[in-house]
């Protein structure tokens, strides 16, 4: 009776796992999900419970590393994933493995949703799909415009160097690398792919794709907001985007 019980439960939690998939599936969004790194004295605190909620060959990995900050981001980008897929579809940490393309991408072993995580400055963020998705966050700073010269398209540059007040033009080629480095990551090739050989553009508010060598027809793109001085893009093949970025505190963590 205990043995056929326990077989109940289980199929009846798989039934169950299929259900919310499906539903998810038919209402499915681009969305993301992000953190600010804490103080160094505050994650010190808690990280002991914070590596509690990784499996154990996964906790063991991230202490090698030296630097707290590197350590933080690698360790948010592992919860921020398995606490939205936990909260989606009801899985337990143990349930997700990460493994990677031959290109290298991160993606989730028997599971069909499709993620990606980035960070930069202080902040991690990962944003999940129903299909190939791509997010690139840059904290804007001084750069020098040789770059783009190296690795922005021809039709890139001309735009950029057409802009002359200081701030609008940095901002606008943030704007360019983020949206180049989020569709590079989203069709997982990672700078394999040139930057100079494809060309994005936006004008009022549409952000356009042209890529000969890789000609897709439905490529979309969002930018978002967080902080005045950072960029954020997403690409995705599906052109449906939770309209901001969820933000997570520790309270909600723990």
């Amino acid at each position: 009776t205990i043995i056929i019980l326990k077989v109940f439960i289980n199929s009846f939690i798989l039934i169950l796992h299929l259900i919310i998939f499906l539903i998810r599936k038919f209402t499915f969004m681009v969305e993301t999900v992000g953190i600010k790194l804490l103080k160094d004295d505050v994650f010190l605190t808690v990280q002991d419970k914070l590596f509690s909620l990784l499996p154990n060959n996964v906790a063991e990995k991230l202490t090698n590393f030296k630097h707290l900050a590197n350590l933080q981001r690698s360790l948010w980008g592992e919860i921020l994933v398995r606490k939205y897929l936990s909260e989606k579809f009801f899985l337990n940490s143990e349930e997700i493995i990460f493994d990677t393309n031959n290109k290298g991408k991160p993606f989730l072993k028997d599971n069909p949703i499709h993620f990606n995580i980035t960070h930069s400055g202080n902040w991690v963020l990962a944003t999940f799909s129903e299909d190939t998705v791509g997010i690139d966050i840059e904290h804007i700073h001084n750069v020098n415009y040789e770059i783009a010269t190296r690795f922005f398209s021809l039709k890139e540059c001309n735009d950029l160097f057409s802009i002359t007040d200081e701030d609008a033009k940095r901002r606008y080629f943030f704007n360019l690398w983020t949206l180049k480095e989020s569709y590079l990551k989203a069709i997982g090739t990672g700078l394999t792919k040139p930057l100079n050989t494809f060309t994005v553009t936006f004008e009022r508010g549409i952000i356009t794709l042209l890529d000969n060598e890789n000609p897709l027809a439905n490529v979309f793109f969002h930018l978002y907001f967080l902080e005045n001085d950072y960029k954020i893009s997403v690409c995705s093949f599906i052109n449906s985007f939770s309209p901001e970025i969820k933000i997570l505190k520790l309270d909600d963590i723990l």
